[in-house]
């Protein structure tokens, strides 16, 4: 027997594992089990994830599932916050109302919006995670980790409450491309 023999076959079988590890982690994130956010989309697929920066602070991680491989505005999709710090309810809600108020928006509306908001966010804290699965041009569900869920069936709302992240006009348009994986 030569030497070459006992060589060639341990690196074939390593390279054989090598290929399974890397195919495992390319593909890992394709196509994921449900989630805690309920079973709102079958077999989600985790289209981007970035983070929300506001100055030097990291508020939070947003991740973007949808039942299609690719980002499509006319389907439904779930996005999903992880929070980086403690966060309030107060300073959710008076970012949003104030995201709210630059698509033109009445102050009627916005009342009406606002308590919308006081029912459906909570206080953050750190690793916390909280959801929203939007169903576009019907309504949007807000979930918490672990606790509640709020259904609004406000149309108008609702695309207008994920076009904070989503919509073309957003003030945070870099994390708009990463989350839709238009990178």
């Amino acid at each position: 027997m030569s030497i070459n023999r006992f060589i060639k076959r341990p690196i074939k079988l390593l390279n054989i594992f090598l290929l399974v590890i890397i195919t495992q982690v390319v593909f890992a994130n394709t196509s994921l089990s449900k989630d805690w956010w309920n079973n709102d989309i079958d077999s989600p697929y985790l289209i981007g994830e970035g983070v929300l920066k506001v100055f030097i602070w990291e508020v939070y991680v947003l991740r973007l599932f949808s039942g299609n491989p690719t980002f499509d505005p006319s389907k439904p999709i779930v996005l999903e916050f992880e929070y980086l710090r403690d966060t309030t309810k107060k300073s959710v809600i008076t970012a949003s109302i104030k995201e709210l108020r630059k698509m033109n928006t009445s102050k009627d509306k916005l009342l009406i919006w606002e308590e919308y908001l006081q029912n459906a966010i909570s206080d953050m804290n750190k690793g916390e995670k909280a959801a929203l699965y939007w169903q576009p041009g019907k309504q949007i569900t807000f979930y918490v980790e672990g606790g509640s869920k709020e259904l609004i069936k406000d149309k108008e709302f609702a695309d207008a409450y994920i076009n904070i992240w989503i919509g073309k006009n957003t003030t945070k348009p870099d994390l708009r491309k990463i989350i839709t994986g238009q990178h």
